[in-house]
């Protein structure tokens, strides 16, 4: 019964406290609030409202009352159970929003997500794409092709142990650091990824470069440093090559720079 506004006892905890409930419906809600906090709460405060008054009832002499007397007693009583239900009613709502915190007893805007979530949800986690065939033969470091077999099956995992033995002067060492780099994002393992592809950009104009800067402009998304991604995706931008279009999609969906101060 999570999900039980307390509507139940609203309607039937009155007549069920009095006795005036017929059987099977006191049956029924006896059923329900077993199993519903929100009713038994509700209950359980009229109740002790109700035992109140049967503790300390109205006394009416014994003799002729004057009718502003009559109203009195009447009010009290009227009172006293007008308590009641506002206080029973008020302890379910704090029950309720005490099991779902995110309740509210009246409609307000949902939250927004806050900006640093939604800057690290722009994160482009797709891979660039690599095919085995193109691969050269017998010229090509074990280590190399075995890595990137690994990397276009998408065991990144197993790439980045096999890439990580490619020597520093093979021809394909570079290329290795940028697979093995966007790996190790993939994997969360972000100071890794960041600190290989920042390897990877430090060697200059290369044909590694613009998706090394463009990598390291994810990982920047990630961490929720919207500087730092417009950083990098400017300077893939400013390459004018195949991350051109992605990098000008997501700088658009950046905050302006004031936001970020």
């Amino acid at each position: 019964m999570s999900h039980c506004t307390g509507a139940p006892a609203e309607q039937l905890a009155e007549q069920y406290v009095a006795g005036t409930l017929p059987d099977s419906e006191s049956r029924a809600f006896e059923e329900h609030y077993f199993d519903c906090p929100v009713c038994l709460a509700q209950l359980q405060a009229l109740e002790a409202v109700a035992l109140q008054i049967h503790r300390n009832p109205v006394k009416i002499p014994g003799r002729v009352i004057a009718w502003p007397a009559i109203v009195g007693a009447i009010g009290a009583i009227a009172a006293l159970l007008l308590i009641a239900v506002i206080g029973y009613r008020d302890f379910a709502r704090r029950a309720a929003n005490a099991k779902n915190p995110g309740a509210s007893s009246s409609p307000v805007e949902k939250s927004k997500p806050s900006s640093t979530s939604a800057i690290s949800q722009l994160a482009d986690l797709s891979l660039p794409p690599f095919e085995v065939s193109s691969l050269r033969g017998e010229g090509v470091n074990r280590n190399f092709s075995a890595g990137m077999k690994a990397y276009a099956s998408g065991d990144c995992a197993a790439a980045v142990r096999e890439l990580a033995r490619v020597p520093a002067g093979s021809a394909d060492a570079l290329t290795a650091q940028l697979y093995s780099g966007v790996c190790q994002m993939k994997l969360n393992q972000l100071a890794a990824a960041a600190t290989i592809l920042d390897g990877v950009v430090g060697k200059g104009d290369s044909p590694q470069q613009e998706a090394a800067l463009y990598y390291r402009a994810q990982i920047a998304l990630l961490r929720s440093d919207a500087a730092g991604a417009r950083h990098n995706l400017e300077m893939v931008v400013s390459l004018h090559g195949d991350f051109e279009e992605r990098a000008r999609t997501e700088l658009s969906k950046l905050p302006a720079d004031r936001s970020e101060n």
